[in-house]
């Protein structure tokens, strides 16, 4: 009776293994328990069939459901205790459409239990109602307006149910499509271009891991005799490269290891050149140990390296030395394991735990292993563990003697602490402990002894000292285990790839211990040659619409300026525009010849007409710069059909017309100028940020298909177009929102690096977010987490304790909260909205090292000592923001000694995270 049967190779499984998958007949999903409140649908024509598949689903939900109207604003008492949601489309008249959205929030304002304005149709005019949403987020706090769009193509019945759950979730803005649902961030800077050369994996900042960038490297020396230089392929990823990335092992920890205190120590690759003495020759694959492996080439020994079996990936070679290498050390040759001996491996799941499985088993031994979480176990239970423990549970030494009475001849641990002592009870007669953490060692743990007094050998393992300390038998060893693997006898590890720009991520992951078996890092592959600076084409034509006054004049003198010889500036009032005459002559002495058109660009048959005119008569067309804007601002409360239309009609309508009539010419450029405004939805633009934020879409749709997009967020401008005009707006901009206004040419000559970053739409402005935080309340939402964060960074610690401390106190502690659930988001890497304030951290995936970077960073922020001295089971962002808000408010010494006091008692089985 099963549907769809298929089956599913398991790469990451111990063994080659399949995935049955069957989808079961008529299991019916779980409807979410139904709320009270009414819905209330208020749907454009076109969106009539969303509109009918939504109210089934949610009547399916156990919601009550009506359809109103469109172009009726219902009175209060209809929409009083309702959820309203608002679908609009926008295709026949997008204006219209907006100015009915205004007069609807207007009517929910302090009636709906919410609101949610969907946009559901065309991409631009989707992304409009979205502008005009974050107006009224800034406008209407009470009424915090929800913004949804539905990209164009997915069906109405899957769109409904997307819906529905979106409604029923808590995110301010996001675009749902069929491939995932996105949600806006805003961030600063662009993005780094693709690294060339030879590039090495840094910590920008000791103790902090956000900081880890792959940055130059000088070139390495020619080997010397016994030595190799490679060109590594991957990477693997250990626990000590976390430690030292966090600043949490001294340097002398690792002074005598091989790699010493750098980033990386184990790899795969291609010998690029091997010096006297050396049997390996260039071009052969190897794997191996290397210093700052974490790197395009490295400079090892010879010794440190073994040829790779045939048909093993690099990124599977680069699991195998570490892992290998120390269980086939600390099992065959320190321990000396036999057949029928009892082995417990602690951190079974991790890389180490499933390489010290194998040959546990291939030496005929029964092996315990613990691990963390279910999962974990349950993969440990498939990969052949006889007895599998919680090693979270201080409980599992009773647990194994509960199944093995004698205890255990061999123990391979990575716990500290009082739970590495339980394990030393474990030990049978003549057993042997092989320590394999770092932790007790760096701390100088005194352990009792007594469990030793048995014929008990205690071994501390070092991997990475091996190769350097005694280069026979780490050679010998890696030929070893590099011939088992050829023959079968032992399997590459399950593992996870990250590409370069990912290694972060790599780390994020290691650091909550969610993955299994090895995590391995790409160094970034040699990029092409970069590509000369943007220039316009001499022999092509560019089109300046809004070109022959202001910032769009500004946009073609330094086109001219910078090689551009044919330009057509476009205006309504063309030739007759004030100015004209002199632009012209401005142009020419900038070697450009121009002519100037009178011409409505969003009449599509006059623009085309135009466009024709200038192929028939010029150059091909090579560019396009939308630069022409209208103005009429206003609260949204005032804002009619004839308002929109006059600025939506030469940003929009225009730019949607140049988009189709330009589908044919050879461009290299499609510039289209928005504001920095639209972003933070500045208050009394609705119009304007609406017009913009569907010239971002466009922009974003064009980039999709491949074509030249970019949209530019402009900030002020000192001497060009309004500003330049009106000075009183100037300053009141600048006193108001922190910001400080440009010169034209100073902000043009930025677009060929922002045309160089490959993205459709960047942000160009310089604006003051600490004082621009508090008079939107847009900007507490997670987009802008990234800017808190930075206007945040700018003040010291005892200017945001001074702030917190003028603050009321309940508006202090939600700040504290904010930022502690901003740091927790950056460190688990996840969306901000999703780290709840009374959900456990520890469930989240923050480790005891987690907490050691939390508690870095928020004494950093705040400057002063904060109360987290263990991640605890019942640890809340909650409970961690009270205990800081009682010392930084001061407002209990005594409540704020006690808090310290709580925090900082011993905590008993702190254990080394060790997967």
């Amino acid at each position: 009776g099963f549907q769809a049967p298929d089956a599913l190779p398991l790469v990451a499984a111990p063994w080659p293994a399949l995935l049955l998958a069957a989808r079961a007949p008529g299991v019916a999903a779980t409807p979410p328990a139904p709320s009270a409140r009414r819905v209330l649908i208020c749907a454009e024509a076109a969106c009539g069939r969303l509109a009918a598949s939504l109210e089934t689903t949610l009547a399916g939900e156990g919601r009550a459901v009506s359809l109103l109207p469109f172009e009726t604003v219902p009175p209060g008492r209809v929409l009083r205790g309702a959820d309203l949601v608002l679908l609009a489309a926008g295709t026949e008249d997008v204006a219209a459409s907006l100015a009915f959205a205004t007069r609807l929030a207007d009517s929910a304002r302090g009636v709906a239990a919410s609101f949610a304005m969907v946009g559901a149709g065309d991409a631009a005019r989707g992304a409009a109602l979205a502008g005009l949403g974050r107006v009224l987020a800034n406008e209407l706090p009470e009424l915090a307006p929800r913004r949804i769009t539905i990209a164009p193509g997915l069906p109405a019945a899957a769109a409904a149910r997307r819906l529905a759950a979106e409604l029923r979730g808590t995110a301010p803005e996001v675009l749902v499509a069929a491939d995932g649902r996105r949600t806006p961030r805003l961030l600063q800077g662009l993005p780094a271009p693709a690294a060339g050369g030879r590039r090495r994996l840094a910590i920008g900042q000791p103790g902090q891991v956000g900081s880890l960038a792959w940055a130059t490297m000088p070139p390495l020396p020619d080997p010397g005799p016994g030595e190799v230089r490679i060109a590594i392929a991957a990477a693997g990823l250990n626990f000590r490269d976390l430690m030292w990335a966090q600043g949490l092992l001294p340097e002398d920890a690792l002074m005598d290891g091989f790699a010493g205190p750098t980033l990386g120590m184990e790899c795969a690759g291609v010998v690029a050149a091997a010096g006297p003495g050396v049997a390996l020759r260039p071009g052969q694959r190897v794997l191996g140990f290397a210093p700052a492996a974490f790197a395009t080439e490295a400079l090892t020994r010879a010794e440190a390296l073994a040829p790779m079996p045939p048909g093993l990936s690099f990124e599977a070679a680069a699991t195998v030395p570490v892992a290998f290498l120390t269980a086939a050390y600390a099992l065959e040759t320190l321990a000396r394991i036999r057949p029928g001996e009892r082995v417990l491996v602690h951190g079974g799941a991790g890389g180490l735990g499933l390489a010290a499985l194998q040959v546990a088993r291939a030496a005929g031994a029964r092996v315990a292993a613990s691990a963390g979480t279910a999962e974990k176990r349950a993969f440990l239970r498939m990969a052949g563990a006889e007895l599998v423990l919680d090693s979270r549970d201080a409980g599992f030494a009773d647990a194994l003697r509960a199944a093995w009475p004698e205890g255990v001849d061999v123990l391979l641990n990575s716990l500290a602490g009082e739970a590495m002592e339980r394990g030393l009870s474990l030990l049978a007669p003549f057993g042997r402990f092989v320590e394999l953490g770092k932790r007790d060692f760096v701390e100088n743990r005194r352990a009792a002894l007594r469990p030793l007094r048995r014929n008990v050998s205690y071994f501390a393992v070092d991997a990475d000292a091996l190769p350097r300390a005694k280069p026979e038998v780490a050679a010998a060893l890696l030929a070893d285990i590099a011939a088992r693997l050829a023959e079968g006898a032992l399997l590459p590890l399950p593992h996870a790839a990250f590409a370069a720009e990912d290694a972060e991520a790599a780390f994020r992951t290691l650091q909550a211990s969610t993955h299994i078996g090895k995590l391995v890092i790409r160094p970034p592959a040699e990029a092409p040659e970069a590509a000369a600076p943007w220039r316009p084409d001499p022999d092509g034509t560019y089109v300046v619409t809004g070109g022959v006054q202001g910032f769009g004049l500004e946009c073609a003198k330094w086109l001219a300026a910078n090689g551009a010889r044919h330009l057509a500036l476009v205006s309504r009032r063309g030739p007759a525009t004030p100015g004209a005459q002199a632009a012209l002559r401005t142009l020419a002495a900038l070697g450009a010849k121009a002519r100037i058109d009178a011409c409505d660009a969003a009449d599509g048959d006059a623009l085309g007409a135009l466009l024709a005119r200038l192929r028939r008569e010029g150059p091909p067309i090579r560019g396009v710069a939308h630069a022409a804007a209208a103005f009429a601002d206003g609260a949204a409360a005032t804002m009619d059909r004839a308002r929109f239309a006059a600025v939506l009609a030469p940003k929009l309508l225009a730019a949607e017309a140049l988009d189709r009539l330009t589908a044919e010419d050879p461009l290299h450029l499609f510039l289209l100028f928005s504001s920095a405004t639209t972003a933070i939805g500045n208050p009394g633009q609705a119009n304007y940020v609406a017009a913009n934020a569907a010239l971002e879409a466009i922009a974003r749709r064009r980039h999709e298909q491949g074509r030249p997009a970019l949209a530019v967020g402009w900030g002020p401008i000192a001497d060009a177009g309004v500003l330049a005009r009106d000075a009183a707006t100037a300053e009141t901009l600048s006193r108001r929102a922190g910001t400080e206004a440009m010169a034209a040419q100073d902000a043009l000559g930025a677009l060929p690096a922002l045309i160089a970053a490959g993205v459709p739409v960047v942000n160009l402005a310089r604006i003051g977010w600490a004082g621009l935080s508090g008079a939107l309340p847009i900007l507490a939402e997670p987009a802008f987490a990234a800017m808190r964060a930075t206007a945040s960074g700018g003040e010291d610690g005892a200017d945001l304790r001074a702030a917190l401390r003028a603050l009321p106190p309940a508006e202090a502690r939600t700040r504290i909260l904010r930022l502690a659930r901003e740091e927790v988001a950056r460190i688990l890497r996840l969306p901000a909205e999703a780290v709840g304030a009374d959900a456990p951290v520890a469930g989240l995936g923050l480790d005891s090292l987690g907490g050691l970077e939390l508690r870095m960073a928020l004494e950093r922020r705040i400057g002063v000592q904060v109360p987290l001295a263990a991640v605890t089971e019942d640890l809340t962002l909650a409970r961690l923001s009270a205990r800081i808000a009682a010392v930084v408010l001061d407002a209990d010494e005594t409540a704020a000694v006690a808090e310290l006091m709580s925090a900082h008692e011993p905590v008993a089985a702190e254990r080394e995270a060790a997967e």
